[in-house]
């Protein structure tokens, strides 16, 4: 399994999307209808049309389902602007993809003070738990494993699914699903605390090697912050990261470079778990 990360427009998201979606649980045609009143992307629109064309009262149910779901993926997942026949799909942008597993363990290296990162089995075990119920406030970590924040007005499981991993809780304001999201302000928050975050790992590895200095540090920082293109040669394996440490740290400068370019262009982000090893990034 693979997980997606790219960019969306966070006032489509909030004006078009969510409301939309919200609607659609008790009445899809509305909602459907509603919705192409502001498209002008004309593959959007032929599949509001295709499912108007067969819709029955009701909710989600009522419309068919392979249509449904190609049409939400383009909604959630493309990048979105506004032009003059309503909203149309922007030019093609790069997302970030990897496997599920290797990117809520960096996440989790990032996010959490405690995580045991250094010993394999502990490590799974936390990754484990941690997709059977995200933990909020977790920040990238919780985005990878689906959390919601903010709370959504509907049962993001009910309208994608690709794992079939969902709860909706509302008197606990809790829900995740296979697919989540973050607004433009949860990213910029993101990128500022990074470079906190990031410094704060590698002065937890130092401690762990204990060494007096990482001869690598400065570098490492500076690729993961952006300010160079390029890791360092590790003289040093990093003992929590194992013989595959120059790839992880490789890895984990793609991801902040995504999260980076995201806040700059005042982006959120969703993210998806698909259903195999083929991914659209």
């Amino acid at each position: 399994m693979d997980v997606v990360l790219r960019p969306i427009n966070d006032r489509f998201f909030h004006e078009q999307v969510l409301p939309f979606l919200s609607r659609a649980m008790g009445d899809a045609a509305g909602a459907l209808e509603s919705l192409l009143d502001g498209l002008g992307d004309g593959q959007a629109r032929m599949l509001c049309e295709r499912m108007l064309s067969t819709a029955l009262p009701g909710g989600l149910n009522s419309v068919d389902a392979d249509p449904w779901a190609d049409l939400v993926d383009r909604l959630a997942f493309l990048l979105w602007t506004e032009g003059p026949a309503g909203w149309e799909v922007s030019r093609e942008h790069a997302g970030y993809a990897d496997a599920w597993d290797e990117a809520l363990h960096l996440a989790l290296m990032l996010e959490e003070p405690n995580y045991p990162y250094w010993d394999t089995r502990a490590a799974r075990e936390v990754r484990d738990a941690f997709r059977l119920r995200p933990l909020p406030d977790m920040g990238l970590a919780s985005l990878l494993a689906g959390h919601w924040d903010p709370f959504p007005e509907f049962p993001p499981d009910r309208v994608f699914v690709t794992q079939g991993r969902g709860e909706y809780f509302p008197a606990m304001n809790f829900a995740f699903a296979d697919w989540s999201w973050r607004p433009a302000r949860a990213v910029a928050h993101w990128q500022v605390n990074m470079p906190r975050k990031l410094e704060r790992l590698l002065v937890r590895e130092q401690a762990r090697m204990k060494l007096p200095a990482l001869p690598e540090k400065d570098e490492v920082l500076g690729y993961w912050l952006g300010r160079l293109p390029q890791p360092p040669p590790l003289t040093v394996a990093f003992s929590g990261l194992g013989p595959r440490a120059a790839n992880w740290i490789r890895e984990l400068g793609a991801l902040t470079a995504h999260i980076r370019e995201a806040a700059l262009a005042k982006q959120g982000l969703a993210a998806l778990v698909t259903k195999g090893t083929t991914v659209r990034i």
